[in-house]
């Protein structure tokens, strides 16, 4: 084989080079921030037009659990739904790392994949719905200054999540990274155990009162 031929497998493209492909595949505008396709072929290897459709298995994951949850939440509980949905995001998030520390083999491509499909239902079932529904636990006087620092937080999370997930991959590798963020969300998992009451079946002023509660309106 000449030096001129392409080998049949290529080495995994820089993070510059993917966002590069996906952007030409796509004819998107630049973000500041690589989108979900692009770790898909940063991280596995895959074309731009194969991550594209991972992503929307994933996002279709996301949509079909949420519509779950909007149904379920009321019928089963803020506090329950959390309860039985984070262990599912841990799981998934140490599936995700045990798949990341075989990354070269054809088989972690579908563990990180079902991995990532399982996280992200755990999430939309529980913490992609609940922490918006927080009013209720906020008395009149207090409930707007109440929800605008939930929210503010909620983001603000997220906003750091999206700032040093790359900055992590780089300085823990994938793995440790995943390990990191299952040992968060064990930790919120045990807050919420510890302090979030229930609100289901309760009136708004009920709801509100929990909170005057020396244990929070835990049972």
């Amino acid at each position: 084989m000449s030096s001129a031929e392409e080998p049949l497998i290529s080495r995994r493209p820089s993070l510059e080079e993917a966002e590069d492909d996906h952007l030409d595949e796509t004819n998107d505008n630049p973000k500041p921030h690589p989108s979900s396709p692009t770790l898909f072929i940063y991280l596995l290897t895959f074309s731009a037009g194969i991550s594209g459709l991972l992503f929307g298995l994933v996002a279709v994951t996301n949509f079909v659990f949420t519509l779950a949850a909007l149904f379920l939440i009321d019928r089963v509980g803020r506090r329950r739904i959390l309860l039985w949905s984070i262990p599912f995001m841990v799981v998934g998030l140490l599936l995700a790392a045990y798949g990341f520390s075989f990354i070269t083999l054809t088989g972690a491509a579908v563990t990180i994949l079902v991995s990532i499909m399982v996280y992200v239902a755990g999430y939309a079932m529980g913490l992609g719905n609940v922490p918006w529904m927080q009013s209720e636990l906020f008395a009149l006087n207090v409930r707007s200054l109440g929800s605008g620092i939930a929210t503010a937080t909620n983001w603000g999370a997220n906003f750091v999540i999206g700032l040093t997930f790359l900055l992590l991959m780089d300085a823990l590798t994938p793995s440790w990274t995943f390990v990191l963020y299952a040992v968060i969300c064990a930790g919120g998992y045990r807050l919420v155990w510890r302090f979030y009451p229930e609100t289901a079946g309760l009136s708004l002023e009920e709801a509100a009162s929990l909170l005057e509660d020396d244990n929070w309106g835990v049972r």
